[in-house]
């Protein structure tokens, strides 16, 4: 604890000269006819008046103390930097191929993809998370957010529907092929930039899904989306879901804004690239400088007790006043 102005401390000398001058006067004694007698000296009772009679120095000596403006630094605070995750989902009708083991039944190229992408999400508590789904064209389906919960819920509504692979009885879902089909990455990491770059603050990245190669991001459109990502701070990790080779385009647009590229051929390999991506974008931990509070706490109940206390005792505990 610390005193915006310390050199006020030096008045508590006044309360304690008080006190003790309370304790150690006579006063003008008088003799009373009961002096003469043999009552009892009563000691308790004295000490009780003394006591009451040193309140007031008790309550010059806390306004003294209030006058000094006691202070108090903060605990130190932690915040963590903030980072912006586009997750950009392709969801063409390949992206409901099969993909790792069918044992434990229909296993789609898009559902260990929304698995590893809530596990991540739920990992990054505190980071602001946006979705965007993508084939022929692309859609904003989520925009950046901290409420985690909101990209798994859009799941239903999101799944790839290719009626060729998927069994009748699942039920047509997602947007038709014949309108969504096609896989153009370009478009959707130009609409990711855009949306990113409407955030102020925090790191910014792309975290791309697909299962195969795009005709708009050939050279030279290639060098034109590296332009427009590096303009705006983003880094872009891809991952190809499937056993293709990565289309060197993208390889080159991942590794020119600092991020990287992967193939996972399994949900665990899967699982695996985003740990990978969490190490390499580690949360950063800022620390607050403390900051300086009044610190009048401590000092307020004990005055007020004094207070009521003093009150009470002009009622009656007092020496007589002759």
């Amino acid at each position: 604890m610390t005193f915006q102005h310390p050199h006020l401390l030096g008045l508590l000398a006044l309360p304690v000269i008080l006190a003790f001058w309370e304790w150690v006067r006579r006063g003008q004694p008088m003799v009373m006819p009961f002096d003469h007698g043999k009552q009892r000296s009563g000691w308790f009772l004295r000490l009780l008046v003394l006591a009451a009679n040193c309140l007031p120095a008790a309550l010059l000596a806390v306004a003294i103390l209030f006058l000094a403006h006691p202070l108090t630094h903060t605990p130190p605070e932690v915040e963590r930097r903030l980072n912006n995750v586009q997750i950009v989902l392709d969801t063409s009708g390949s992206m409901a191929e099969p993909h790792g083991s069918q044992a434990s039944g229909r296993h789609r190229r898009f559902d260990p993809a929304m698995e590893a992408i809530e596990q991540f999400i739920s990992h990054r508590q505190g980071d602001a998370f946006g979705l965007t789904i993508f084939s022929r064209f692309f859609i904003h389906w989520l925009p950046l957010t901290q409420d985690t919960q909101s990209i798994p819920l859009s799941r239903r509504f999101i799944e790839p529907n290719n009626p060729k692979l998927d069994p009748p009885s699942m039920g047509r879902h997602g947007l038709p092929d014949e309108l969504w089909g096609h896989t153009f990455i370009g478009k959707a990491l130009h609409g990711a930039a855009d949306l990113l770059a409407q955030r102020p603050t925090g790191d910014r990245m792309i975290i791309l899904l697909t299962d195969g190669e795009s005709p708009d991001i050939l050279p030279p459109l290639d060098a034109a989306i590296i332009e427009h990502l590096r303009a705006e701070n983003i880094t872009v990790f891809s991952i190809l879901l499937s056993n293709d080779a990565i289309q060197p385009q993208l390889v080159g647009i991942s590794q020119a804004t600092g991020g990287a590229t992967f193939n996972a051929l399994t949900p665990e390999a899967l699982m695996s690239v985003f740990k990978s991506i969490d190490e390499m974008k580690k949360v950063v931990v800022l620390q607050k400088q403390p900051q300086v509070i009044d610190h009048y706490g401590p000092f307020l109940m004990p005055a007020l007790g004094l207070l009521a206390t003093s009150i009470l005792v002009l009622f009656g505990l007092r020496f007589t006043p002759w």
